[in-house]
């Protein structure tokens, strides 16, 4: 898996500043975690995770460990069923249904999921044969990428959407340069582009847009419905 210290080397290098000269190594991490979350909107990560379950609980905060300064409302749920880890293999007990799917609107139906917290109904039974300490959810769905902090964080990414982030770093570096004359001005001293005239940013503006766009089409993922 590729690095953040490597996607940054990386990023630079597209949008010619490869010494930092122009957009120091904020400028760029803020550009990698800007495109990290407009690939996570198009296309997710797919995600398993095992919930245990907590006496008298019905709420629970999807994938905590990812995300440890709280709830994130992007993520979205497709299947949560009961397990029973105490049989070898573990054995699937039943599947609970969306609220959404239900007879009724009321949230007691069915398992809902609201700002990244996942409730489970009152009627869900995890005490079978006295060893409820064996019984977990395992919820399937879709998550953002967490945002990239330290030089060696890591993040799944298939070849196509690395490919498809680096080139929302360069639109977005473009867009920064086209809007900020003094920037462009010290990008083409400073970092070695003084053979990129206004015109010429313009014209690679509207290219590296149009990469972006087809590289967006290609990775963008159909959800599942929930319950499906």
């Amino acid at each position: 898996m590729t690095t953040f210290v490597n996607l940054r080397t990386a990023v630079a290098r597209d949008i010619r500043d490869p010494g930092a000269k122009t957009f120091v190594d904020a400028d760029v991490a803020d550009l990698v975690n800007a495109a990290l979350a407009e690939v996570g909107s198009i296309a997710p990560a797919r995600f398993q995770e095992d919930i245990t379950p907590v006496a008298d609980t019905m709420e629970y905060d999807l994938r905590a460990t990812e995300f440890p300064a709280g709830p994130v409302p992007e993520i979205e749920v497709v299947r949560v069923e009961v397990w029973d880890t105490a049989q070898t293999p573990n054995q699937d007990l039943y599947s609970i249904e969306p609220a959404d799917g239900e007879y009724s609107n009321l949230s007691s139906v069915g398992w809902k999921v609201w700002d990244g917290v996942l409730s489970i109904p009152r009627w869900v039974v995890l005490d079978y044969a006295g060893h409820e300490a064996d019984y977990l959810l395992r919820v399937w769905g879709y998550s953002p990428y967490p945002t990239l902090v330290a030089d060696g964080d890591t993040v799944g990414l298939s070849n196509e959407r690395e490919w498809a982030l680096r080139a929302y770093c360069r639109v977005e570096a473009l867009q920064r340069l086209v809007a900020e004359r003094d920037l462009f001005t010290q990008w083409q001293t400073r970092s070695g582009n003084s053979d990129v005239s206004p015109a010429a940013l313009m014209n690679g503006l509207n290219i590296a847009m149009e990469d972006w766009r087809r590289r967006s089409r290609k990775i963008a993922v159909l959800r599942e419905a929930p319950g499906s």
